[in-house]
């Protein structure tokens, strides 16, 4: 994301709930800093979140009130919702954002919604290749979607879809083969005690 002027591209990226959620939201987060964005980790309270952003450095982190919608827990679930969209919109106050992702989940459509608000570029990414509930219904919401699987693409009612792949962290890139075979006690066809 390029931008005109001195001032640095700001993403909020909305990512908690899960760590398939959050942890390809941490990827993204990692490459968008390293090309000089200034970048906003939206999260749930979910204790999976809360310790995941432990290890998110120095990028800011909000935790949303969300809850999921599990149980029929539906005044809960509406609650929380209306409660994220008014600390969404607060938080966007007071640095508007450029670009708005959402990774999927409970926590992606306020700040989604509330970013169309303020103006910035609206975008999510599926990573699965049968799409979760938010991103159904936020597909046709958002400027451009991006899938983990080209066949997402056909299951997102989206103007505009680009296959990525899924994001991963830099500690888990292609390592050689055989060194991995032998740190597994694997031989070329099998455990080594076979």
């Amino acid at each position: 994301m390029t931008r005109s002027g001195a001032q640095t591209p700001f993403v909020a990226i909305a990512c908690g709930g899960t760590g398939g959620h959050l942890f390809p939201g941490l990827a993204v987060a990692g490459q968008l800093t390293q090309r000089g964005c200034a970048v906003m980790l939206l999260v749930s309270p979910k204790e999976v979140d809360q310790q995941a952003v432990k290890s998110a450095g120095d990028l800011a982190v909000v935790t949303l009130p969300a809850v999921g919608l599990q149980n029929r827990n539906y005044f809960s679930f509406a609650r929380s919702f209306v409660k994220s969209l008014f600390a969404a919109r607060k938080t966007f106050c007071r640095r508007k954002p450029d670009a708005v992702l959402t990774m999927g989940g409970f926590t992606g459509a306020p700040p989604v919604w509330v970013g169309k608000d303020f103006g910035a570029k609206t975008f999510l990414h599926e990573s699965n290749t049968i799409p979760g509930r938010a991103n159904r219904l936020l597909a046709r919401w958002v400027d451009e979607a991006f899938v983990g699987f080209p066949e997402t693409a056909s299951r997102l009612r989206v103007r505009k879809v680009t296959h990525t792949g899924t994001p991963v962290r830099p500690q888990f890139q292609r390592r050689d083969a055989a060194t991995c075979r032998t740190a597994l006690g694997l031989t070329r066809n099998g455990p080594s005690f076979w």
